[in-house]
């Protein structure tokens, strides 16, 4: 599933890192994946929103253990109640929709009656997540034996709050009928229905009729076996294509009423492990096929109502182009068909399911994509996503570039123009655009590991800036470390040795190493399974025998590869070369690379923006000159990104105003907060046409991260000057815990603040402690503060001085009581002493 999110909003255990093993295949002996086969007869009550079915289902234990109960999803329950995991993770992702909704908008599924080989067989319900269940076996299944177990069920097909659901008579059917949770290797995978973390199922073949009334399209996995329809989808078809622009498709949205009379399709399918549909009597269609390297044929198809209906043209050609290119770059698609739909989809911006996706225009290629990176290759998308978005990401970029488009989460950049300049993204490639994201959260200490946690475990926009954005730039770093060519044997390795079957990250790590005969534990281990701060740097260069001999130093906590390049006068690249991955304690020549000499006018360290580095100002080197590390600055309107070819001043007009200054202008010049550096500033100069004088603000921030204990420490020095005072406050703040999602979230800050005349004299002394804490979801927030200032005023003529001391205190709680409506409550407290003192001072 493709979300289009931006957002803008540890150490570390190297040795243990540095000391996992390399991966080891799994033996095709020792492999087992157990087999289920469907026959669903499933009736739409599209007056009462219901589905009404039957289901047997052979299940096959190809595991050496005997099986007491098997575990059951029965996902459609996700939607019942409040007392849910979906309905909790709705909360914690702040959204309402669900929490207000009405019973009648919710659903569930009920009338189960589980049978196993005829004899009646007992449910036993999770506690804590009623989409969950165990079928309690009258006898336990032995390793190798099969059974066939039944079950009549009626789902209430809930409103669009995730992935299943309906809004009208548009319906997406997902996630909808009694299913197996997966037995492997690992053990059993029970997990509740979420809208943010995907699913792991059991392969085994489909036979699925669905009767519904006549007017109605569908796309469906499966082949369909209605020669009846089939006639009359390639009828709508020949009609949608006669359309050439959108105003032939016309603006009505409107439903038909049903007709009295039905229709039962019926779909057949093996090597898949689900089964979605959609289904929309306002359906245009649109059909085209490819033919692949082997000769096979693939039908294509689109099924979209008049809303954006031009842009549904194009997108058959996305289908046509994803099922091109991921069979050159994985490996050949199975199937005979793929299938896109336009749907009412609350979760993302698309959902996939084998052969068939629903989806927005723009998210066409992903969604398609997923056919290999969770349809055919089935990892645990649970637990790790990345193997699913992120690879998919990494392969749907590539599809973008080819086509001269820009991928990633900041799909849609302007790279060339005057935009671009003012953003001074102008002529960075698209690997430069991709790593924006990530380092906004990473600098600011709030990313999260690629592996190594699962997708529920991610913070909103984490689950979309890491697990697809960063894994796919990392991927695509990898890539070029290996070089494309081997990167796509081992790709096509992986696939060929994994196909229909439930890869973990161990096993794509073991075909890769086996593929391209190198250890990739760097990247497999540390890379993906932490948050450490990559960065590399040119450390020495010199000419010598008529090369240019440059020494790379590595200031990770763990050994990379790192690209490195010389330029010509005019910047143009002229030679590329890749240390191994190394750290400086390696005693051989790893970090030592030799270049031609010849022309060489600079140095510069990964000119391509590969790597996950979040510091790039080192990254040039002249070889000649005085001021052999400095580079151009350019003065950037708002926000930039950091580059290696010229360092950017941020700027803003600002205007302000007070009391004794009156009206005044000015500017505020800073370093871009897109990623946060080590030292960051801000010089804010005003001027105050009521006194003629120049005011303004200076900051001075020195970002620490991470550490021990905090997630993010900031010791700075702020100077200020208005209404001819001058102020100057340093102090030290503190953000934690490391976590900075679902949890409260704490900053203490300890400040010393001076208040000065405009003859320099102090007029007043503030230290002040404060600790502030705030935790929120969807419905309510708690926010708490509480400050202690010690105040030392200047001294009175008589050498009096009064001392004072001031307690403030501050709850607040936020509570929605409808989705849009809230109600506060606010206790404050202050409590302040004074104490006069006469002080003996010796005068000169």
């Amino acid at each position: 599933m493709k979300k289009f999110i931006v957002g803008f909003w540890l150490i570390a255990l190297p040795l243990l890192a540095l000391s996992q093993p390399t991966a080891k295949p799994v033996s095709p002996a020792a492999y087992w994946q157990q087999q289920v086969n469907y026959s669903i007869d499933v009736t739409l009550d599209d007056k009462q929103h219901v589905l009404t079915g039957r289901e047997e289902l052979v299940y096959t234990n190809n595991s050496p253990s005997a099986l007491p109960f098997i575990w059951f999803h029965l996902w459609p329950n996700a939607y019942r109640d409040d007392n849910t995991a979906f309905a909790r993770q709705q909360l914690r992702n702040q959204s309402r929709k669900f929490h207000f909704s009405t019973a009648q908008q919710r659903g569930f599924i009920d009338q189960l009656e589980f049978k196993v080989d005829g004899q009646p067989a007992k449910l036993e319900y999770d506690p804590e997540s009623p989409d969950m269940a165990k079928l309690v076996l009258p006898q336990r299944l032995a390793a190798g034996a099969s059974v066939t177990i039944t079950t009549p069920f009626r789902v209430k097909i809930p409103d669009s709050f995730s992935r299943f659901g309906h809004v009208d008579q548009s319906y997406q059917i997902t996630q909808w009928y009694p299913k197996p949770a997966v037995y492997d290797r690992k053990g059993w995978h029970p997990i509740p229905y979420l809208d943010q973390g995907e699913f792991y199922s059991e392969f085994g073949s489909f036979d699925v009729r669905i009767t519904l009334p006549t007017n109605y399209t569908v796309g469906a996995t499966g082949v369909l076996q209605n020669p009846e329809e089939q006639a009359r989808l390639d009828q709508l078809a020949a009609a949608t294509a006669l359309k050439k622009t959108a105003t032939d498709f016309g603006d009505d949205l409107n439903f038909p009423p049903s007709t009295t009379e039905t229709k039962t399709l019926r779909y057949v399918q093996d090597r898949v492990h689900d089964f979605a549909w959609f289904a929309d009597k306002r359906f245009n269609v649109l059909k085209s096929g490819v033919t692949l390297p082997s000769g096979r044929q693939v039908a294509t198809w689109v099924l979209f109502t008049n809303k954006e209906a031009a842009k549904w043209q194009r997108g058959l050609q996305d289908v046509d182009s994803a099922i091109v290119y991921y069979s050159r770059w994985v490996g050949e698609y199975p199937y005979s068909a793929a299938t896109a739909v336009d749907g009412a989809l609350s979760a993302g911006s698309g959902m996939e399911y084998p052969m068939v996706t629903v989806t927005q225009p723009a998210a066409i290629v992903h969604e398609v994509g997923h056919n290999w990176f969770y349809g055919i290759l089935a990892s645990n998308e649970r637990d790790f996503g990345w193997m699913d978005e992120g690879v998919n990401s990494y392969v749907e970029n590539r599809v973008a570039e080819l086509h001269g488009e820009s991928g990633g989460i900041l799909a849609g950049l302007p790279t060339k123009g005057t935009g671009a300049r003012l953003l001074s993204i102008d002529g960075l490639p698209n690997a430069a655009l991709s790593q924006i994201p990530y380092q906004t959260v990473a600098s600011r200490g709030l990313d999260q590991p690629v592996s190594n946690i699962t997708s529920a475990d991610y913070g909103k926009l984490n689950y979309a800036i890491i697990m697809y954005g960063k894994t796919a730039s990392l991927l695509k770093y990898l890539a070029a470390y290996l070089g494309q060519e081997k990167f796509d044997a081992a790709m096509h390795a992986y696939y060929e040795q994994w196909q229909f079957r439930h890869p973990y990250p161990k096993d794509m790590q073991a075909v890769f190493e086996q593929t391209t005969g190198q250890k990739l534990t760097w990247f497999f281990g540390p890379m993906l399974n932490s948050t450490y701060r990559y960065n590399a740097v040119i450390a020495k260069s010199k000419e010598e025998k008529g090369q240019r001999k440059v020494l790379i130093r590595n200031d990770s906590p763990t050994p990379f590869p790192f690209p490195v390049a010389t330029l010509d006068a005019q910047g143009k690249v002229l030679e590329t070369q890749w240390t191994k991955p190394f750290t400086n304690t390696d005693e051989d020549d790893s970090a030592v690379l030799r270049f031609k000499e010849e022309g060489v006018a600079a140095i510069v360290a990964d000119p391509e923006y590969l790597t996950p580095q979040l510091n790039r100002r080192d990254d040039r080197l002249r070889t000649t000159g005085l001021l052999r590390a400095l580079e151009p600055v350019k003065l950037r309107p708002v926000i930039s990104p950091e580059r290696w070819d010229w360092a950017t001043i941020n700027w803003l007009p600002v205007i302000g105003a007070n009391t004794s200054d009156k009206f005044m202008l000015g500017a505020a010049f800073y370093n871009s907060p897109l990623n946060i550096k080590k030292f960051s500033y801000l010089a804010m100069p005003m001027y105050s046409f009521n006194r003629k004088e120049l005011n303004g603000i200076g900051v001075l921030n020195l970002n620490i991260l991470p550490v021990q204990f905090t997630r993010r420490a900031v010791l700075g020095v702020v100077v200020q000057r208005f209404e001819r005072y001058r102020k100057v406050e340093p102090s030290l703040t503190l953000q934690l815990p490391h976590t900075a999602f679902d949890k409260p979230q704490h900053t203490v800050k300890l400040a010393n603040t001076a208040i000065y005349t405009q003859d320099d004299r102090v007029t007043a002394s503030i230290q002040s402690l404060e600790y502030g804490v705030g935790i929120s979801n969807a419905i309510r927030r708690w926010n708490g503060h509480i400050e202690f200032n010690y105040f030392t005023p200047d001294l009175s003529e008589d050498n009096r001085r009064t001392v004072a001391a001031l307690v403030r205190a501050e709850v607040k709680h936020t509570r929605y009581y409808s989705p849009k409506k809230t109600f506060s409550v606010r206790l404050f407290g202050a409590a302040s002493c004074k104490r006069r003192m006469i002080l003996l001072l010796p005068w000169g």
